[in-house]
């Protein structure tokens, strides 16, 4: 029997069967993390982490904003215009030509109980200005809106008086005032509902709308 043994062993090199082993399991350990890799790989969060930036916000979409005039509801004209003829829009006399503000007339926005025009909104108005000296025979319907607070006929007074605060500034840039025509709803427009002071500074504004005069 031990000449059988040391036969047998004479036929193996030293640790050559520990090696076999080790590479075995090295492979199989491999194979593993391989497999792991590959199921896992389906499976990353590709949520939006939260401390992305928020996408930038869309374009402005006022209502009552430039070129949507409703002439047949009630608003108080000012000085110098005619609201008969003016309502009378079918007939071709002061129509509104730009419903969807495809001319990108702006909003003039004003501070509290205020008609005064700040810097950044006279800005506005130079390029109105700018434009309208090359379109002659353009006019332009000045709406004036406020906000929900104080009462209806202070409104009016107020949108009035703003709406004329942008006519004058587009007369002294060298409109002709006869281009021109106000008309005041105070507070009965609202660009936004609710309250605050980040709803109520979007409904004290200017509205301009482009239109054909007669």
């Amino acid at each position: 029997m031990k000449r059988v043994v040391n036969h047998i062993n004479k036929g193996r090199k030293p640790g050559n069967y520990g090696e076999k082993i080790m590479k075995h399991w090295t492979l199989c350990s491999l194979l593993a993390v391989c497999a792991l890799a590959f199921l896992t790989a389906g499976c990353v969060d590709n949520s939006i982490p939260d401390d992305m930036p928020p996408l930038p916000p869309a374009q402005e979409d006022v209502l009552g904003g430039a070129g949507t005039t409703d002439l047949s509801r009630g608003g108080a004209w000012g000085d110098g215009a005619d609201s008969s003829s003016v309502a009378a829009g079918a007939n071709g006399d002061w129509t509104p030509v730009d419903p969807g503000n495809n001319l990108g007339f702006p909003i003039v926005y004003f501070g509290f109980d205020t008609d005064e025009l700040a810097p950044g909104e006279t800005a506005k108005l130079d390029k109105v200005a700018g434009y309208l000296l090359k379109q002659a025979t353009l006019g332009l319907i000045i709406e004036g809106h406020c906000d929900q607070r104080g009462t209806e006929e202070y409104n009016r007074a107020l949108g009035d008086r703003r709406a004329n605060s942008i006519r004058s500034y587009l007369v002294g840039a060298g409109i002709e005032d006869a281009r021109i025509k106000t008309i005041s709803y105070g507070a009965d427009r609202p660009a936004m509902d609710g309250s605050g002071e980040s709803v109520w500074s979007k409904n004290r504004r200017g509205v301009l709308v482009p239109a054909r005069m007669k």
